[in-house]
């Protein structure tokens, strides 16, 4: 038994009509309808995803001592950045400093 047959008696309904129903042109807001819904659902499922494969990896990953120590080291290189650009550009902020 062909799909076509299969479909034909399924829905009892002429294979002109299926015929027509299948070619028939989407319209603009048709096109737009499906986009979003497509977009809505892939956006829920990724987001379900992607906080578990978070909550599984980062815990795991920050556990390990290479990483703290690229973190550690990331974090001085932004401090020195920092502190450079305020004592060079906005020494006013160092001068309200009270001691």
């Amino acid at each position: 038994m062909g799909i076509g047959l299969f479909i034909h008696s399924m829905l009892l309904i002429s294979p002109d009509i299926l015929h027509s129903l299948v070619l028939e042109e989407l319209t603009k807001t048709d096109k737009a309808e499906v986009k979003r819904i497509v977009s809505d659902e892939l956006e829920k499922k990724l987001k379900k995803k992607l906080k578990k494969a978070l909550e599984d990896e980062l815990p795991a990953a920050l556990s390990k001592k290479a990483s703290k120590e690229e973190i550690a080291e990331i974090t001085k290189k932004v401090l020195k950045r920092v502190f450079k650009d305020i004592s060079l550009y906005h020494p006013y902020v160092i001068d309200r400093i009270k001691i």
